[in-house]
């Protein structure tokens, strides 16, 4: 079962696909907009994840 922090960061992540970097730093309460900034971070290495995994180059090594 999911835990709060992990629901938060999921929402946040998921308005960042949808508002500015701003507004979601205002919607989730952020005083510093590092720590909204830091919301795409975690975005980018789950897309770098993705693509090592699933890159076309890739399949060789497997």
């Amino acid at each position: 079962m999911p835990r709060a922090k992990q629901i938060r960061s999921s929402v946040i992540t998921h308005w960042l696909k949808h508002y500015n970097l701003r507004q979601v730093q205002y919607m989730a309460g952020h005083k510093y907009v590092s720590s909204t900034e830091r919301y795409q971070q975690n975005n980018l290495d789950k897309l770098q994840g993705q693509l090592e995994k699933y890159h076309p180059l890739e399949q060789n090594n497997k």
